[in-house]
């Protein structure tokens, strides 16, 4: 799935994030979407990125274009669409 506002690219890579239950709050930064338009993602980098990462219940895309190793493992994802908690995985 890519986000519908950007031109597709043949070698985007798209990383599935982990569920996590809530964090307490105050012990990590969570990032939400301010705007009520689904169709765009939590947070979207620049045009040299080639990853996006979704969300891992229901797969919408919470981060786009962005180059991949640039997001702390701190950082909390919350899915506009789920209201899933989404870690960033590192292999």
């Amino acid at each position: 799935m890519y986000y519908k506002g950007i031109a597709d690219k043949k070698d985007m890579v798209e990383i599935k994030c982990r569920i996590i239950p809530k964090p307490t709050s105050g012990t990590r930064p969570v990032y939400r979407k301010k705007s009520d338009n689904m169709n765009e993602p939590v947070l979207k980098g620049n045009s040299t990125g080639n990853v996006q990462y979704i969300c891992g219940n229901c797969g919408s895309v919470l981060v786009h274009n962005i180059a991949q190793g640039e997001i702390s493992v701190d950082i909390i994802f919350q899915c506009p669409n789920c209201n899933a908690y989404n870690e960033v995985e590192y292999h």
